[in-house]
């Protein structure tokens, strides 16, 4: 490798370039991949837009409560009106005390993906639609 940057950039500056190449080439090629990647994920995300499409009243097939209290969130898998199953998670203490034998979830689909996403809410969401 020395002989290649011999050639190209002369000796006194290829023994330069060498040496830092092995002392710091890793960090700086290691820097140079997470700015990549940073600008990847930056350019090709979507915006996150997303469009509300339903309330439901879904029953609920497990819950587990989140460090064994309910106050803290639960987690909790539920059967959607399609039949496949999810797990949805709550965090908020109101909102994940209502959870039970059914549970009332906003359906929300992003705009530009198209994909469907489920969240807990509160039961009277559920009983004006």
């Amino acid at each position: 490798m020395l002989n290649v940057l011999s050639a190209v950039f002369g000796p006194h500056r290829a023994v330069s370039i060498y040496a830092f190449m092995k002392t710091k080439g890793l960090a700086v090629l290691g820097g140079v991949g997470v700015v990549a990647v940073a600008a990847a994920l930056l350019l090709l995300n979507d915006d996150g837009r997303h469009e509300h499409e339903a309330f439901m009243t879904v029953p609920v097939l497990s819950a587990t409560p989140i460090n064994g209290d309910l106050k803290n969130g639960v987690i909790a898998s539920v059967r959607l009106p399609d039949g496949s199953a999810t797990s949805i998670s709550s965090t908020e203490s109101p909102i994940s005390q209502t959870v039970g034998d059914s549970a009332c979830i906003e359906k929300r689909v992003y705009v530009e993906s198209g994909e469907p996403r489920y969240r807990f809410k509160l039961p009277h969401y559920c009983e004006a639609s």
